[in-house]
């Protein structure tokens, strides 16, 4: 919350959009349900932005859509995008099928090509773009990653109001 100047926590239970909201961010991290463990073991089975679907701050996220409100999705967050069918393509498994966490270089194409250092930390971080589909890349890793097949680290809707990314802002 404090990235964003008279921000506020909307809880996942919320079922209608607060008035007077501006922006939507998904935040990332593993606060979102992405792991069903099996019968209180350690063994469990990774579902990322699958379990948020069932939760009723979904129904805030596209009223937010429909209002065209921008909602931001980092990390998990691009992750229950895609899962909501609001962004195209979808996110799998790091290629070395290991957690990633480190600094990057990115580039993003909406401020002149402005580059910027941000964390990666994720273990399905790797982008699959969709055979067809209407998005926009607006932000790129600056050198191909071994764990990705592309160097997409973000995309957007064509109306530019619903952006996902996998780097985190945050971290810096």
């Amino acid at each position: 919350l404090q990235f964003f100047k008279n921000s506020f926590y909307i809880p996942h239970t919320e079922t209608k959009l607060p008035n007077n909201v501006k922006l939507i961010v998904i935040p990332g991290g593993f606060a979102f349900g992405d792991r069903v463990y099996n019968k209180a073991t350690e063994e469990y089975s990774i579902c990322p932005g699958k379990m948020a679907l069932e939760s009723p701050i979904t129904n805030v996220i596209k009223e937010a859509v429909r209002k065209k409100i921008p909602v931001l999705g980092i990390c998990n967050g691009f992750q229950i995008l895609i899962e909501l069918g609001l962004l195209p393509g979808k996110l799998e498994l790091n290629n070395n099928k290991k957690f990633v966490s480190k600094n990057v270089e990115t580039v993003c194409f909406f401020e002149k090509n402005t580059k910027f250092n941000m964390y990666i930390a994720n273990s399905f971080g790797r982008y699959v773009k969709p055979d067809n589909g209407n998005y926009k890349i607006f932000l790129k890793y600056t050198n191909k990653l071994d764990e990705y097949d592309n160097n997409i680290a973000g995309i957007c809707n064509e109306e530019l109001n619903i952006f996902g990314m996998m780097p985190h802002p945050e971290r810096n």
